[in-house]
């Protein structure tokens, strides 16, 4: 069933369920105001009020369908995006026609430079190039500066296939993309298609994103007017080129994104997109669901029933109420779910005490930062650390609002713990030294590193000598005796000489 504009606008994850929920609270309405105008005998004798009882199974009703509906609104408690650049890397961006005498190709590089030369936190890219098909060159990830070295190493119109196909190459970026995980496709270039007829690739490529959920966000390069291409004067017929910024402006709008307007930044823009600032599909926002606000609209709706049933449900009245309170805290009970807040009071409190099953009970589930640090601690003193690092994984992720919340310290922290529990040393280290980057001088994250920092052996002290023997003074008697006999024997160099005979 197709829903009409109006109500698939609304911030709804299952918009779908409101039709029900309304004919169904309409329905226990008008049947209360039909009763309380031709109230029966019954009904006067006991004291019921048909038309509070029907306004009160209508709002338990219409309560129950919103909150199953999710209403969404906020910004995202953990800023994520995943911005998936796409190049025009064919030939026609070789066109010289930008201020200046720039080629489009270095225009558009340009562009890609000052956005990577700056911290973008929260936001990741990827990087693929547009041809006849599209060519992945890097995968989504934060190392900036490879990003721009991979630039360099590109020429237009030396890979992929000639010409530029927008249909299909968009259509197979776009495939690339997480199912769920926000993301948004940031394309630069001249417009221009070859491959196909232009409409056909604005129906291939437009279907294909607004399916997926993908808005496009697109910066046009070169004028619109026909211009030769360089380098190809030595082909029959020549290479030229036309701008269409036009299809560009069209095929942004069909999937939910725009057209940058000329000098606009595309960093603002990412961070705006990453912050919730600025609105995205809902099948991809990171915008928290509320659906307590439906189940507290329920409550008034059941409390309202009590209250007009008459006397037969007075004798009941404090036994339900007390059901009430006290039912959803006590597990393997069917009950209304307790507020979270009321459930991080009472863990925290538990701990305070040193009860650990009782804080293990009283576990918040709420994706508020609060709530997860103080799951996570819970699982840490229990030594459930898989348990803790999958809990504060939204609030270690790879960006953090700025100014930095207070919860991003200890979520880092106690995840470089649970890290280290788990014989990781190396991840642990690689979160304090993150941790270390966003706040400088954090003095337990320098303590927790350079107790990870094993100072290097130092290696062994050469092995002593032992000294000389003393001489032997047997031996130094025998050399005075040998240098003494040398003196006496006679020179071989001395005249000859002895007894001459008479």
């Amino acid at each position: 069933m197709t829903l009409p504009p109006a109500l698939s606008a609304l911030p709804f994850s299952q918009p779908r369920l409101l039709w029900p929920a309304a004919a169904l609270a309409l329905l226990a309405l008008a049947l209360g105001l039909r009763a309380q105008l031709r109230p029966g005998l019954g009904v006067r004798v006991v004291g019921q009020r048909p038309l509070l009882q029907g306004l009160g199974l209508a709002l338990l009703l219409g309560g129950a369908g919103l909150g199953l509906a999710e209403p969404r609104w906020g910004g995202p408690e953990v800023p994520r995006l995943t911005v998936h650049v796409v190049l025009d890397a064919s030939r026609s961006m070789l066109v010289p026609d930008q201020p200046g005498g720039a080629s489009r190709w270095q225009a558009a590089v340009t562009v890609l430079d000052r956005l990577w030369s700056r911290p973008n936190p929260g936001v990741r890219y990827g990087l693929d190039l547009l041809t006849g098909d599209s060519v992945p060159v890097l995968p989504p990830g934060e190392d900036q500066r490879l990003l721009q070295d991979a630039l360099r190493a590109v020429q237009p119109g030396a890979l992929g296939s000639p010409g530029t196909a927008l249909g299909w190459g968009l259509a197979q970026a776009g495939a690339l993309a997480e199912p769920g995980q926000p993301a948004v496709l940031l394309l630069l270039s001249d417009g221009e298609e070859t491959v196909e007829a232009p409409e056909a690739a604005l129906d291939r490529a437009g279907g294909f994103l607004k399916g997926a959920g993908l808005p496009l966000y697109a910066i046009p390069f070169g004028e619109p007017r026909s211009q030769p291409v360089p380098g190809s004067g030595g082909q029959a017929p020549a290479l030229y080129s036309t701008a269409r910024p036009d299809l560009l402006r069209r095929l942004a709008e069909r999937t939910g994104g725009r057209l940058l307007a000329p000098g606009e930044d595309p960093a603002q823009l990412c961070q705006n997109l990453a912050q919730g600032r600025e609105p995205m599909p809902l099948a991809r926002s990171l915008a928290p669901a509320h659906p307590e606000w439906g189940a507290w609209l329920a409550l008034a709706g059941l409390a309202l029933w009590l209250l007009a049933a008459g006397k037969p449900m007075r004798a009941w009245r404090p036994f339900l109420l007390l059901a009430l309170v006290l039912g959803p805290g006590r597990p393997g009970r069917a009950g209304l779910p307790v507020p979270q807040s009321i459930r991080a009071w009472a863990a925290q409190s538990a701990l305070e005490r040193d009860d650990l099953a009782g804080a293990q009970r009283w576990r918040p589930r709420g994706d508020a930062p609060a709530h997860r640090l103080l799951a996570a601690q819970i699982d840490l003193r229990a030594g459930a650390y898989q348990g803790a690092l999958a809990t504060l994984e939204p609030l270690t992720g790879q960006g953090a609002p700025r100014p930095l919340p207070p919860w991003r310290a200890p979520a880092l922290l106690m995840a470089a713990r649970a890290l280290l529990a788990l014989d990781r040393p190396e991840e642990a280290r690689a979160l304090l030294e993150h941790l270390l980057l966003e706040q400088p001088g954090q003095p337990e994250a320098i303590h927790n590193l350079q107790s990870l920092l094993k100072d290097p052996a130092h290696p062994p002290p050469p092995p002593r000598q032992p000294p000389p023997p003393p001489p032997d003074p047997s031996q130094g008697a025998r050399q005075d005796e040998l240098e003494g006999l040398k003196q006496r024997l006679p020179s071989p160099n001395r005249p000859g000489g002895g007894i001459k005979d008479l």
